[in-house]
């Protein structure tokens, strides 16, 4: 038998079709290649994010830098409360020990309500040499003697009224005054002050008077 040639025609339909395709299957490829690369680099991407927020975002040693400073923190603030509750118990027991210090007597003195004793400290002086017991206003002497009826009465000097300041059983070496709060001219003391050479005036008892009989 004799093959009969396909028409010219029917060949170049046929290797189009081929060729069609052919480029057909290149572009899906190519397609496909590009969404694979588009992904790879998407995951990529969080795993670097993911590496960042591991190693970096939560650092071990900044969160160790950060439990030590509020250990500090707390440790001082824990010396603080300790320093002031010892500070408080330092406090009461000096009250304790001014209040044992403090004595209270009645006086045969129909004026005076009662009379207080205590281990009052010297008040410091500026003086010098040998001490001379003054009674001129505004002069050292008078001054220191002020300050220690201040000392003994807890009144200040700038709201104390000084009723009287004379000699006392000593006249060189001991003074007494009747002083009272400027706002409470009747409820008077009468203080009794000792002079120690290079120390100054001691207070030594405070009567309570019933009435200001210097007023």
């Amino acid at each position: 038998m004799v093959r009969q040639k396909k028409p010219t025609h029917s060949r170049r339909v046929e290797q189009n079709n081929i060729e069609a395709t052919r480029a057909k299957q290149n572009s899906q490829r190519k397609r496909t290649n590009l969404i694979l690369n588009i992904l790879i680099i998407v995951v990529s991407l969080l795993i670097i994010a993911s590496l960042y927020v591991v190693f970096i975002a939560t650092d071990p040693g900044t969160n160790q830098n950060d439990v030590q400073t509020a250990s500090s923190t707390q440790k001082k603030e824990d010396a603080n409360k300790g320093d002031q509750s010892t500070k408080k118990k330092e406090d009461k027991i000096a009250e304790k020990d001014s209040a044992a210090a403090t004595e209270e007597q009645e006086s045969s003195d129909p004026n005076v309500s009662k009379v207080i004793s205590k281990d009052w400290k010297a008040v410091g002086t500026k003086q010098s040499g040998n001490h001379v017991n003054s009674y001129e206003m505004n002069s050292t002497d008078w001054d220191e003697k002020i300050q220690a009826f201040s000392e003994a009465t807890d009144i200040s000097a700038e709201n104390m009224t000084i009723w009287y300041v004379g000699r006392g059983a000593d006249p060189a070496t001991q003074s007494v005054g009747t002083v009272s709060a400027k706002s409470t001219p009747d409820q008077a003391y009468r203080v009794y002050i000792t002079w120690r050479d290079g120390e100054g005036w001691q207070p030594t008892k405070v009567e309570v008077l019933k009435s200001n009989d210097k007023r």
